[in-house]
């Protein structure tokens, strides 16, 4: 066995978790293998709280195991994968998994009660790492630990990695959420796989976390490096716009920031974006903000708030105009012309915008 260690070696918080508590006592007269794997292991060793977990639970048939999850009232949500959730926990048996067809549910599934195997199936040495529920001991059988500390992102396994090029994305999403580097070995086993068989919604899943990522310049960086721009988008950067854009991402204040600024880098039509990566209405909204132009004035500004409260444009803006736009009250409120001519609405509202003395708000 590679790198078994126990909780107490690498200083982890054992927080108290009634649910947790109540499986232990739940599974304990059928097994003492039942492992906290993937994600909320890393999760854990970073110091970082988890909303949801994932448990194998070894030694139990899969007949039992079913008898068990319908007594605990759980919900089967990938029965052919084993797999139940309840509450914040999906709980399932150990697995390996074999590709067979396109599309993320063509693998073959086998059981296995070895927990080497069963963690190879996993795509990041640090999201491959069990930590058994009764005893605290963690196994490591790929390095993850190491890599944690080291702040890398290394695959385990050539092939079975390639069997999900959504892997790809992940990587990126996980470097842009927690600054970390992707190894060279799976940067370049990642500009191999083919992406053109991801459903939209899977791409978004992905890009959504990034979109709400802490470090999203090693996000911006990655999908250059990885090919996901050029696969995905059909765009590459020069290097004025990469370095332009890098700089504009060292902060993310809004989830639309990201693909706000790249479409008006790189001229992206807003269909484009939506359908290649399956965005949201609000996604949508947002990136159709009007950019900031190099003179910005009172008229401007008034106009605009005619479509929107001015808060976003603002933050995405750069914080562009932030004292006046809440002064006359359009941070959260559009602007209200305060006479309409009903037969002439458009000419009424634009002379009395014009009525106001023209003021430069910002120069660029």
């Amino acid at each position: 066995m590679k790198n078994s260690h126990k909780s107490e070696k690498l200083k982890v918080k054992n927080e108290k978790n009634d649910d947790l508590e109540f499986l232990k006592n739940f599974f304990s007269p059928f097994t003492s293998r039942v492992y906290l794997v993937g994600g909320c292991v890393r999760d854990e060793i970073l110091g970082i709280k988890s909303k949801e977990f994932d448990i194998e639970v070894y030694d139990i048939t899969p007949e039992k195991f079913d008898i068990l999850m319908q007594k605990l009232g759980a919900k089967g949500v990938g029965k052919s994968f084993f797999v139940y959730k309840w509450k914040n926990f999906d709980i399932s048996l150990p697995r390996t998994e074999t590709k067979i067809a396109k599309g993320h549910k063509g693998f073959e599934v086998s059981l296995t009660q070895d927990e080497k195997t069963a963690s190879k199936r996993r795509d990041f040495t640090m999201n491959a790492l069990m930590k058994n529920i009764y005893t605290g001991k963690i196994l490591d059988f790929w390095g993850g630990i190491n890599d944690i500390n080291n702040k890398i992102i290394k695959h385990i396994d050539d092939i079975s990695f390639a069997e999900d090029p959504l892997r790809v994305l992940r990587a990126m999403q996980f470097a842009s959420r927690l600054k970390f580097k992707i190894e060279r070995k799976t940067i370049e086993l990642c500009k191999t796989l083919d992406l053109n068989e991801l459903s939209r919604e899977r791409i978004f899943m992905e890009f959504e976390k990034m979109f709400k990522s802490r470090f999203l310049y090693y996000g911006f960086y990655y999908f250059i490096v990885l090919d996901i721009a050029k696969k995905i988008l059909n765009i590459e950067f020069t290097k004025k716009e990469f370095f332009k854009l890098a700089k504009i991402y060292r902060q993310n204040p809004l989830e639309s920031y990201f693909l706000y600024h790249l479409r008006y880098t790189k001229n992206i039509p807003v269909d484009v974006l939506a359908k290649a990566l399956n965005i949201t209405n609000i996604l949508k909204r947002d990136i159709k903000i009007k950019k900031m132009p190099k003179i910005i004035t009172n008229r401007f500004l008034y106009g605009l708030s005619l479509k929107y409260p001015l808060k976003k444009f603002s933050i995405l803006n750069f914080n562009c105009c932030e004292k006046w736009i809440k002064k006359e009250n359009l941070w959260d409120k559009k602007y209200k012309p305060k006479h309409i001519d009903p037969k002439n609405p458009r000419i009424s509202i634009l002379t009395e915008i014009r009525k106001y003395d023209k003021i430069i708000i910002k120069k660029g």
